[in-house]
């Protein structure tokens, strides 16, 4: 007589965002290729601000944020269940504190180098280090910090003040602290929601309140065909760099995730000196390797020494 057949074990749940591995190879590259994305943005919006100075800082985010509002509208084949999620409050605050850091960071661009722009928003790793472990019960491994310390540094010689940038960049620094709390809100919304509702909440605030801002004040809008296709073209490289980026925040813990993002800054300054003639000096290029080896080489490296057999 046969025994009785055991009965079929139930399919593993996924791991909750508090239980993933210290460190995720996939993360890190959904990361490290968002990041290409967001440099060129950078650059497409630095190339309208060249073309057209007058151009006014919620009109270049109206453009921005609605091309990308239209696009998850279309990756999301206007399905309402898959752009409105669950409706949790992350969501919201994601798309309020993201709208905040697109708009100083689109100042910032107006009055700074895209590099140094990038490079000041990019503090927002600094921040979610330091907020990760209160605000999503993550613990921040000691090569994280490294890494983090390490970025610090090299934003230091990056961020070298010179007359007259002042307020670009306290917009900046403001762009990557704003940045900081959107990535959290990421995590927390990652429970129960993919990618393209976390996006498209982003984008519908976004665009919401850069409208009534610039048809409050009666903002003039461009005129010139090309800004307007520039601007058009930051919204489409926007939105293929926050799927990859809120995957990445899916995927892996937010530190090490944050540090890897240091690619991003490094690739928009090269992109501007390429692009825009924007040269980095001595000093910036010795931050921008200081910044290189501690904020993407390092999480990398954890990675294959966390994954190694023992």
């Amino acid at each position: 007589m046969r025994p009785p057949a055991s009965p079929a074990a139930a399919p593993a749940a996924p791991p909750a965002p508090t239980d993933l591995p210290p460190f995720a190879a996939r993360a890190v590259l959904w990361m490290l290729a968002s990041c290409v994305f967001f440099a060129f943005m950078a650059l497409t919006v630095g190339a309208a601000n060249d073309r057209a100075p007058e151009l006014h800082v919620a009109t270049a985010s109206l453009f921005r944020a609605g091309t990308n509002l239209l696009a998850v509208a279309l990756i999301g084949r206007f399905d309402r269940r898959a752009l409105l999620g669950d409706g949790r409050l992350a969501l919201w605050t994601r798309g309020i504190w993201g709208s905040a850091s697109l708009l100083t960071f689109f100042g910032a661009l107006s009055l700074l180098d895209i590099g140094q722009s990038a490079f000041l928003n990019y503090t927002s790793a600094f921040w979610v280090a330091a907020l990760g472990p209160l605000v999503l019960k993550e613990r921040t491994p000691p090569l994280v910090w490294l890494a983090v310390a390490g970025s610090a540094v090299g934003v230091l010689l990056l961020s070298e003040p010179r007359a007259g940038d002042g307020l670009g960049r306290a917009l900046g620094l403001a762009s990557g602290l704003f940045a900081a709390f959107a990535y959290l809100s990421v995590r927390r919304a990652a429970a129960t929601n993919g990618p393209v509702a976390i996006v498209f909440y982003f984008t519908m605030i976004a665009t919401a309140v850069c409208a009534v801002w610039t048809f409050a004040l009666d903002l003039p809008l461009p005129r010139d065909g090309e800004v307007i296709a520039l601007l058009m073209a930051s919204g489409l490289c926007a939105t293929a760099g926050q799927l990859l980026m809120t995957r990445a925040y899916q995927l892996g813990r937010a530190a090490p995730v944050a540090a890897a993002g240091a690619f991003g800054p490094l690739l928009t300054t090269l992109l501007g000196a390429l692009g825009l003639g924007q040269l980095p000096d001595l000093r910036q290029g010795l931050g921008m390797l200081v910044l290189l080896v501690s904020a993407v080489l390092l999480p990398l490296l954890s990675e294959r020494r966390a994954s190694a057999p023992e």
